[in-house]
């Protein structure tokens, strides 16, 4: 009878399954270098995996993957590559840290949630009323990690009394014939419509009412 695996035997298993993937087989020092554990370890590791179900061991043979750890290194395999096209994708993050996050999360994500990143990622890439959100997330993850540590935010976030300076026409409104405010212009909130369809603002000696959707892709830096 299968046993929980830990973290540590899934990656196991996992390497164990890219392996035979790759080259055919798995032994014991591929397993080693691929993991970057010394020999003692994979030894004592691969025991407990075979005395658990999940592999055929023997120290003369290629390790294999019993149905059962093909199922769970399958399913790890899977994790891996969903996470890792999520941050990269949606979250705009180099291959490289989206490699590492993934391998650092992958066994903390169970497969309900996983379900879920992939279809909040497919909507994100394929449905065509999702593009105002890509250009969105674009705009926002270009502003991280500024050199003056500021942090610009779309003028929808702003609290009622904030003052604020507009830093940035959103890509979203390169095709509206008229904006009622342009980058520099100081700004102060004063509040949403109920229904949050609006946002009163105050420029000069002027109160405008700004449409949520210019609201949402108006970027302004916070006064200090």
């Amino acid at each position: 009878m299968t046993q929980r695996l830990t973290a540590s035997l899934e990656d196991y298993l996992e390497a164990i399954s890219e392996l035979i993937a790759g080259a055919g087989h798995a032994h014991t020092k591929e397993i080693a270098e691929k993991l970057n554990v010394k020999m003692p370890s994979v030894t004592g590791a691969l025991r407990q995996l075979d005395r658990m179900g999940y592999i055929v061991y023997n120290a003369r043979y290629p390790v294999e993957l019993t149905a059962a750890g093909k199922r769970v290194a399958d399913e790890v395999v899977r994790r891996h590559e969903v996470l890792k096209n999520f941050f990269t994708g949606v979250l705009g993050l180099s291959p490289e840290k989206a490699e590492s996050t993934a391998c650092y999360l992958e066994h903390a994500v169970d497969g309900d949630t996983i379900q879920r990143f992939v279809i909040f990622s497919q909507a994100i890439g394929h449905r065509r009323d999702a593009r105002e959100l890509q250009g969105f997330l674009t705009e926002a993850m270009s502003f991280l990690n500024r050199d003056d540590g500021e942090r610009p935010v779309v003028m929808a976030e702003l609290g009622a009394g904030e003052n604020a300076t507009v830093f940035h026409i959103g890509r979203n409104l390169k095709d509206e014939k008229s904006l009622p405010v342009a980058e520099g212009d100081a700004v102060v909130c004063q509040s949403f419509s109920l229904d949050r369809t609006s946002l009163r603002i105050k420029k000069g000696d002027s109160v405008l009412e700004i449409p949520a959707r210019i609201a949402e892709n108006v970027w302004v830096l916070r006064s200090r």
